[in-house]
């Protein structure tokens, strides 16, 4: 699939004249935001009001509605936490509307992931504009191995049981609440439309999942009536064809201001170099991993993501290690074919890759002595992920992450330098032969 990367000063700008598609993952919509800004909303909403279509996962699905932090595109808001499902994860079925041309070709009962998804409140609100909602799928039965907080539904024999462990944990758990409720919509807007997802229809191996995402694409590119310039290639596209490079989709990934492109990825072949500042920050982070795990904080769910422990930042920590393992292994391919300091970090990459090395090595110190005063305090009690616990627990905590669940203090800093650095060495990554 042709597509381009975008950071959010590209969007401010002229970024997406010359696509059809805004693709916007996951992640946080606070985030995106700030990044983002006014100038930035004013764009996407221009995009779609002129015929461009909007598919948002998750974070990038949140970000459309119209309760903050969000760029208020449409009159959907998200459902208050008190009345949700807050912390499922895993697959779960969903019922499809199978008229519908995205369903082309899949059961109308399919297993997606969730990855601690919102959801979507669709009763009107006063003083919202009404809008044409079309439920593209709802929420079914849990599939197996999934999870509300870090209990297994299928463990679960009563139902009688879900309200006592609602007491004990003190949030909603019964994922009853999310049946029947809709994960993925669509709106239209002015010309364009919006297709928000809070099911990862991009998860790896998610087989259903990821031919919907691509009926959804190929859906919103015939649909698309922008093409500014008519640039070579425009044309419309018939079943199943997305367009070239100057009229596929855009993907708004990072909030970091260098520009480049992608093109057709060669073959790469892993070589052994001398260790680089960012291996060994991803030795930093791979100890890390192994402390939770030789301390029973947590194990491996899938290949890139961790299982913790109720009260631990667990997916915090695996982000980190699992995207400088990409980067590493990255760098050494790069460095293989091209040379040695090929692989373009940004402006300034020894400094860049010294920052990171430096902050990582420290925040993974600071992390190990704090899942350690974090177990020793379970057991005295119960350890929730933000709030209160004991002096040492929380001056460790306001140091590593801020007093929020999206995260701040040195794990957010250590996030905005790797955002910056991942997203010039993909664009290396894309470059032709020779050209790096």
């Amino acid at each position: 699939m042709p597509f381009r990367l975008l950071s959010a000063p590209e969007v401010c700008g002229d970024g997406l004249e010359h696509f059809r598609i805004l693709i916007v993952p996951g992640g946080w919509a606070a985030h995106k935001v700030r990044a983002l800004g006014e100038a930035g909303r004013l764009k996407i909403a221009k995009f779609i009001e002129g015929g461009g279509s909007y598919m948002g996962i998750c974070g990038g699905a949140g970000l459309a509605l119209s309760s903050p932090p969000a760029l208020y595109l449409i009159p959907v808001r998200r459902m208050p936490l008190s009345e949700r499902l807050p912390s499922a994860s895993g697959r779960i079925y969903v019922s499809g509307a199978v008229s519908h041309p995205v369903w082309e070709d899949i059961p109308g009962r399919i297993p997606l992931s969730v990855w601690w998804p919102s959801q979507f409140q669709l009763d009107p609100k006063p003083g919202l504009p009404a809008c044409r909602v079309a439920c593209l799928a709802s929420y079914a039965d849990p599939g197996i191995g999934f999870r509300v907080a870090d209990l297994r539904v299928c463990d679960i024999i009563e139902s009688a049981n879900w309200r006592e462990l609602e007491i004990t944990y003190g949030i909603n758990l019964d994922p009853a609440r999310i049946k029947g409720h809709p994960a993925i919509i669509e709106i239209e807007k002015g010309k364009g439309r919006l297709i928000l997802s809070y099911a990862h229809l991009e998860t790896p191996g998610d087989d259903w999942g990821n031919r919907l995402f691509l009926n959804i694409l190929n859906y919103l590119n015939d649909l698309s009536s922008l093409c500014p310039g008519k640039p070579a290639g425009c044309s419309p596209s018939g079943p199943h064809q997305l367009l070239g490079p100057f009229c596929g989709p855009g993907i708004f990934l990072s909030e970091e201001q260098d520009a480049g492109s992608g093109a057709q990825k060669t073959g790469r072949v892993p070589c052994s170099l001398q260790q680089s500042e960012i291996s060994r920050a991803r030795q930093a982070a791979e100890d890390l991993i192994a402390f939770g795990e030789a301390n029973l904080l947590w194990n491996w769910r899938r290949p890139w993501l961790l299982n913790w422990r109720r009260g631990v930042r667990g997916l915090e920590y695996g982000t980190l290690y699992v995207t400088l393992r990409y980067m590493s292994n990255l760098e050494q391919r790069l460095e293989a074919e091209f040379g040695p300091g090929s692989a373009v970090f940004g402006s300034s990459r020894p400094e860049k890759t010294h920052e990171l090395e430096e902050r990582t090595v420290e925040f993974c110190a600071l992390a190990k002595r704090l899942l350690l005063e974090e177990k020793i305090a379970t057991g005295t009690g119960t350890v929730s992920k933000i709030g209160k616990v004991n002096a040492k627990v929380d001056s460790l905590r306001s140091s590593l992450f801020g007093n929020k669940m999206n995260p701040g203090g040195l794990c957010g800093t250590l996030f905005d330098l790797i955002d910056h650095m991942l997203l010039n060495l993909i664009r290396t990554e894309g470059l032709p032969a020779g050209a790096a």
